[in-house]
């Protein structure tokens, strides 16, 4: 019950970033491709287990099948966790690149939080480029006690770059 309430509250927040109005400097030619894709795939890229610890990660994403001015985005990014990181638990940040089908590659913060293989990214800029999604996985290697390099899986992703 406790995690549910909290996806419910993560993604109300993001949810709730990703439905304000943009500001007028976030719709200017330089921030103007904004869409919502189906993550058709994503990778954690690092060393997962079940115990936890801290850990250094990867995550590349490729978003098609979008509703906006961009038909696909590519995402790369670069995560340390928040203490303790495990298959099923554990918050990060991290930067890199959200790069839409027309428009240059865009530099980022993001913030990642995974509650029982349900992740929630947000991603920032200061020239306005903002992303939120979701996506979900089972690692069912790493939850039967094996160390496991990549995690995999689909979700959505909602940007303005």
């Amino acid at each position: 019950m406790r995690r549910t309430l909290l996806v419910i509250a993560l993604v109300s927040a993001l949810g709730s970033l990703a439905l304000r109005p943009w500001s007028a400097e976030a719709s200017t030619a330089s921030a103007s491709h904004t869409a919502t894709c189906a993550l058709s795939s994503y990778t954690l890229s690092g060393s997962f287990n079940r115990l936890g610890g801290t850990a250094n990660f990867s995550l590349s994403a490729t978003g098609s099948l979008c509703v906006g001015t961009s038909s696909s985005v590519v995402v790369n990014l670069g995560f340390t966790s928040v203490g303790s990181w495990s298959c099923d638990a554990g918050a990060a940040f991290g930067t890199g690149l959200i790069t839409a089908n027309n428009g240059p590659n865009q530099f980022v913060n993001a913030s990642l939080v995974n509650v029982g293989g349900e992740y929630v990214v947000e991603v920032h800029a200061l020239n306005g480029t903002l992303a939120g999604g979701q996506f979900t996985t089972l690692p069912i290697q790493c939850d039967l006690g094996q160390t496991q390099t990549t995690v995999g899986g689909t979700g959505t992703i909602t940007f303005s770059a």
